[in-house]
């Protein structure tokens, strides 16, 4: 009798997860641009993946916010002409009660969406759809990909190349994050703070979010600059502080590096500069891609290192509710 095949390693199911996304991405067809005429001074909101998403907008002069700040408030933001709602399922309800304000307001609105028939569409004046990636993940970065690019592509900007070229970069990636990976404490620390300057905001806010998901950890985005002002007061607990460093600011962050490693942190340098290649035309932004994809693996490799199974190992009610739109 043949002995039962061995249980794949942490080493294959990684290597399968990433040629199942390399495969997503190659069979999906690249987000078509709407045209939206003149955005004017717009502002993109969203909430979780979502807002991440919409942080990249911010490189071509718009504003992100979440979009809870604006319906909760019951305040459109000033100085805006365009209000931009990002859903993937088009569905979550602060985003949509957004842009309704916005409407009946008179002010343009666009939604971007994997949904046509969704009420996010339904309450925008111009809908910019963007294909679903399909793809079993354990812990999900695609419908940021996607999204990310229909913001990309709302801002005027040709993302066609990008899925092609973002699964060319996927064994990059792969790499950053098991060199990362090895390198970690063994034990789980108090909470993470992820560093970055602009050009890397988007992928920031992601890594935090998956952070949190996956590991059940407090985790904060922080500015370089702010991080250096008060975080050297963090402690004693252990904590984790991971740089996520793109072309600029190299020697600032490792100044920080070194007074926060005086004071007992933990500190990761991430170079994300190598991931993707720069000949690509918006280069920033396909790296800002694979910094969220490096993100959302790293995330599931520390929860394994750290026993801390990913979504609290299903001790969380996954229904999310709370956040959908009301019926």
């Amino acid at each position: 009798m043949s002995a039962a095949p061995a249980p794949p390693s942490d080493a294959d199911s990684d290597s399968a997860h990433s040629a199942a996304l390399h495969a997503a991405l190659l069979a999906t067809p690249p987000v078509t641009a709407v045209g939206v005429p003149d955005l004017g001074r717009a502002v993109f909101v969203g909430s979780g993946d979502s807002l991440a998403s919409g942080l990249i907008a911010a490189g071509f002069g718009h504003r992100a916010l979440s979009a809870g700040d604006v319906t909760w408030s019951e305040t459109l933001p000033a100085a805006c002409d365009t209000l931009v709602g990002i859903s993937h399922s088009g569905t979550s309800g602060a985003t949509v009660r957004a842009l309704r304000m916005a409407r009946t307001a008179g002010l343009r609105t666009v939604a971007v969406t994997s949904q046509a028939g969704s009420p996010l569409a339904d309450s925008a004046d111009e809908v910019q759809l963007v294909p679903t990636l399909r793809v079993e993940e354990l812990v999900p970065c695609a419908g940021h990909v996607m999204l990310a690019q229909g913001v990309a592509a709302v801002c005027g900007v040709d993302t066609a190349p990008f899925n092609r070229a973002l699964a060319q970069s996927l064994d990059r990636v792969r790499a950053t994050v098991d060199a990362q990976l090895g390198l970690l404490p063994e034990t789980a620390p108090a909470a993470v703070s992820v560093l970055s300057l602009p050009e890397l905001r988007s992928g920031a806010d992601f890594w935090v979010l998956k952070l949190i998901e996956a590991c059940g950890l407090a985790a904060r985005d922080v500015p370089l600059e702010e991080s250096g002002h008060v975080d050297y007061f963090i402690g004693p607990e252990p904590h984790l502080t991971l740089q996520l460093m793109g072309a600029h600011g190299r020697p600032r962050f490792d100044r920080l590096a070194d007074a926060l490693r005086t004071t007992g942190q933990t500190v990761r340098q991430i170079d994300t500069r190598d991931l993707t290649d720069v000949g690509v035309r918006d280069a920033g932004i396909l790296r800002d891609l694979a910094t969220a994809v490096a993100g959302a693996w790293f995330a599931h490799g520390a929860a394994l290192r750290w026993g801390r199974p990913p979504f609290r190992g299903g001790a969380v009610n996954m229904d999310a509710r709370h956040i959908k739109l009301d019926s």
